[in-house]
């Protein structure tokens, strides 16, 4: 490090003392200029650049860590009321733009006094990541909870919404994908965990007995051979879907709480949900409700103390809405299934009242303002069409469990409204929340070291 360096540095040190870190042959421009308010830390990695006319603002509670080998350009602007992580090796370009908070709209709830200052209505926030390798051209602005993955590349003056997946050329604004390519990839400090959270009936809890012995495929038990079952698992439609969301987004950590309960009602779920939904818990990003079906068929069973009526059913349904939109980004209420052939009962009578369930649902759903997936028509079309083909087709394996067929086909259902919805792209970006909660919530993602991602 030359002498003027060595100037800058110890200057910086004297102004900020602990809360800015410097590591070794660190080339920064003599007019860097750099702020960091009480409770603040900055990072900077080994072998950092920074030219000229650029700003580092860490404000109270914020922290900036830089990796080693970052070259940053002239008249860059890095603003973190929550949290900059830049990963070694990124290079950013002249007047790029990074801020992780914005103002809050000044509604009467953010502004009861009609205060007019600019900062008034306060500030949210969430993270930007730039992992290892990625490179941001000339005037690219990055907005708050964006994941730039590693060796990324964004063209010049692109303004970047949403996070992006490693190896991916973005341009645009807002930025879309224009290519990938195969590039390394480096172990990261920590990966982004989507959390799904799923509550509902057996349709969604699916047990299957689970052996060892019958997985492993280069040594499978001879046919006729006993086995024991040591545990009950989680499969059918929603244990699919995992696995195939974690397929097509494979830099996520794609993670499902299945709280599916075989026989439970509205009644048991609501429980349920109290149950699991706990103040301070970690937000759900996505959450997935459905119920209805045990509600009705209870009293065609004639266990009328466990049925629900219609009216307990809409009231059970608005709470657990309303727990649910209180925890997670995002609610998906999903409709029953009808059911399937079942010689005890009177499956006509019994689908004219699950239908009456499904419109008491999708009503609640959409005064709460949130998505309702009616997946009756299509079931019912599929099934009719399936009577006609040769013995063994169904949806069903008995009146009310699906079949893999019937799986296969909610599985559907649900990826296609993911996939029209955006879903998983709008939550692999990270969560926006009132300044003081964001700095709470994602305290975690920042380390003291620079090396890494």
């Amino acid at each position: 490090m030359t002498s003027v360096q060595h100037h800058i540095s110890a200057d910086l040190r004297q102004r900020h003392g602990t809360a800015i870190r410097i590591g070794d042959d660190c080339d920064l421009a003599a007019d860097v200029a750099v702020e960091i308010d009480d409770g603040g830390l900055l990072v900077l990695g080994d072998r950092v650049s920074i030219r000229r006319g650029t700003t580092i603002q860490v404000h109270r509670g914020a922290t900036i860590t830089i990796g080693d080998d970052v070259a940053i350009g002239e008249h860059v602007f890095l603003s973190a009321m929550i949290g900059i992580r830049i990963g070694a090796g990124v290079g950013i370009s002249n007047m790029v733009d990074l801020h992780d908070h914005s103002h809050r709209d000044r509604s009467t709830t953010n502004v009861p006094d009609g205060d007019l200052k600019p900062w008034a209505s306060g500030f949210a926030g969430a993270p930007i990541i730039i992992e290892s390798g990625a490179v941001l051209s000339n005037k690219v602005t990055i907005t708050a909870g964006v994941r730039i993955g590693q060796n990324v590349i964004v063209g010049a003056n692109a303004v970047v919404t949403r996070s992006v997946p490693p190896n991916t050329v973005v341009a645009g604004a807002p930025a879309t994908a224009v290519r990938t390519f195969d590039g390394p990839i480096r172990a990261m400090v920590e990966r982004h965990t989507v959390r799904f959270g799923w509550f509902g009936t057996s349709v969604m809890e699916h047990l299957e007995g689970h052996s060892p012995q019958l997985v492993n495929q280069a040594n499978l038990p001879p046919v006729g051979s006993t086995v024991p079952v040591v545990a009950w698992r989680n499969r059918g439609y929603v244990q699919r879907l995992q696995l195939a969301l974690q397929v097509d987004w494979p830099h996520l950590d794609i993670v499902f709480a299945n709280h599916g309960e075989g026989g439970a009602t509205s009644r048991n779920i609501l429980r349920t949900v109290e149950a699991h939904i706990e103040p301070g818990a970690i937000p759900l990003d996505l959450a997935v409700f459905g119920c209805g079906i045990n509600d009705v068929w209870r009293r065609f069973q004639g266990r009328h103390a466990e049925a629900v009526d219609p009216d307990e059913y809409a009231a059970n349904y608005r709470h657990i809405l309303a727990r649910l939109i209180g925890t997670a980004r995002q609610v998906l209420c999903i409709g029953e299934t009808p059911f399937g052939w079942d010689s005890d009962h009177d499956i006509a009578a019994m689908n004219l009242e699950l239908a009456r369930y499904n419109t008491i649902a999708a009503e609640a759903a959409t005064a709460a303002g949130v998505p309702f997936l009616d997946i009756w028509p299509t079931f019912v079309t599929t099934a009719r069409q399936l009577a006609t083909a040769e013995p063994g087709l169904s949806l069903w394996s008995d009146g009310v469990h699906l079949s893999e067929l019937g799986d296969t086909l909610l599985l559907g259902l649900v990826t296609d409204h993911l996939r029209e919805q955006d879903t998983m792209r709008t939550l692999s970006r990270y969560h926006i929340f009132e300044r003081d909660q964001a700095q709470a919530t994602y305290r975690h993602l920042f380390r003291t070291g620079t090396s890494g991602d």
